[in-house]
């Protein structure tokens, strides 16, 4: 990651001016859009009483808006607006949507997910599991992320309530076929939920149809702020709350809702559903551009994972020969990107998606991830690979020199 030391300052580069340090790390968390951060600020000062204040218009107003925000999210997926629920971000509307109605179920009750879902996805079902007797199934995946839909229709019995599976893998960018494990799921009635946290900003999502029953999304993934999400619950889904208190959003998730907050997510949802389309095609341009260019520079010596599955086109996945990924890092402070999930970076283990695909440890720990996003430049880009081949080949002449010192040393 860049040091917080670091300073923004302007560059030459092949006759471009760039701004350093370049932010690579959108599947992590994306930069607020202008529009949003306005629309927010509008929304602070003029929506000032409580959404749930029934008395007064200061209250009329600020539910006006939050309702407006619902129409903007259940648009662009497809939804109604009542149907939206705002959560603090994608981890806890995981968690209600797992929590919540695997607990509203009674008598035997069988869970089917993935080894590469996210931790958000994974800890709830694991607690579930060993706690509470929920009959947990963890699909393995092939050596690009995917899934079996064969072993998927296998797995599921009688007891099967539900299937979680993401839309898209916040480390790799693979994209399951979430279609056709809806459609498998509704032809059997069970529910699907999906983490579509990270597919969202390039992927079209359609609760009707990919038959999803439950939904989660985040807004500091869509250029809205972080402490903000929601959760998709189809109508007629019982799901138990996690928390008590309240009354407010179908008494599902009780507690005053931030008003500022929720007209952001709306606004980057407006955005998202008419941009989304040039902006995935700008993002595809940036990422063929990317690895040609790393893979004229250094063939062999980098390998992108996953590469014959289908990505949502923003993150890119890559291990390199013979360095550690935390060298690279170090090797290049003008540079934001990562070398893993960000949700995990504080633990030393390696990756258990690159580990699930087949990766060796110290593959997993070669390996980096370059999200690129709405604001990318093709001169970012350019500069980043220019970059990363010096590092590369620093790091690697270095520890051959390190190599030859120890040899002459003995």
């Amino acid at each position: 990651m860049v040091s917080p030391d670091n300073q923004h300052r302007q560059v030459s580069f092949e006759g471009s001016t760039l701004s350093l340090p370049i932010y690579l790390d959108y599947p992590a968390s994306t930069p607020l859009d202008e529009q949003v951060a306005i629309a927010i600020t509008t929304a602070m000062q003029k929506s000032s009483g409580n959404p749930h204040s029934s008395t007064h218009s200061f209250g009329h107003q600020a539910r006006q808006s939050i309702e407006q925000a619902q129409e903007h999210i259940a648009t662009l997926i497809n939804a109604r607006p009542h149907e939206i629920i705002f959560t603090s971000g994608a981890t806890e509307a995981n968690n209600l949507a797992l929590l919540g109605f695997i607990r509203a179920v009674s008598g035997t009750r069988h869970v089917i997910s993935v080894e590469t879902e996210h931790e958000a996805v994974l800890q709830p079902l694991k607690f579930l599991s060993n706690h509470e007797g929920v009959e947990l199934t963890l699909l393995p995946v092939d050596e690009n992320g995917l899934i079996d839909l064969k072993r998927l229709e296998k797995e599921i019995r009688r007891e099967t309530v539900l299937v979680s599976v993401m839309a898209a893998n916040n480390e790799t960018g693979v994209r399951q076929d979430i279609r056709s494990i809806g459609r498998i799921c509704a032809e059997r009635n069970i529910a699907f939920h999906c983490d579509a946290a990270q597919a969202l900003v390039t992927e079209k999502i359609d609760i009707t149809v990919e038959n999803i029953t439950l939904l989660s999304l985040s807004g500091h993934k869509i250029y809205a702020p972080m402490g903000i999400g929601a959760l998709y619950v189809k109508e007629g889904t019982k799901i138990n709350p996690l928390f008590h208190g309240g009354g407010q959003q179908r008494a599902l998730r009780p507690g005053t809702q931030p008003t500022a907050l929720c007209v952001g997510l709306g606004e980057a949802c407006r955005i998202v559903s008419e941009t989304r389309e040039s902006d995935t095609q700008h993002i595809k341009r940036l990422r063929s551009a990317f690895k040609e260019a790393l893979w004229n520079q250094l063939g062999d010596e980098v390998r992108f994972n996953a590469d014959a599955a289908s990505h949502i086109p923003g993150c890119v996945s890559m291990t390199f020969t013979g360095i550690n990924a935390e060298d690279l890092l170090l090797e290049l402070p003008d540079l934001a990107f990562s070398t893993g999930s960000a949700c995990s970076s504080m633990t030393s283990e390696p990756s258990h998606v690159l580990r699930a695909m087949g990766l060796s440890a110290e593959e997993a720990a070669a390996t980096i991830r370059i999200g690129l996003g709405r604001p990318t430049k093709f001169d970012d880009v350019a500069y980043t690979v220019q970059q990363i081949v010096r590092a590369y080949h620093n790091i690697r002449n270095g520890g051959e020199r390190d190599m030859d010192i120890r040899r002459e040393g003995s």
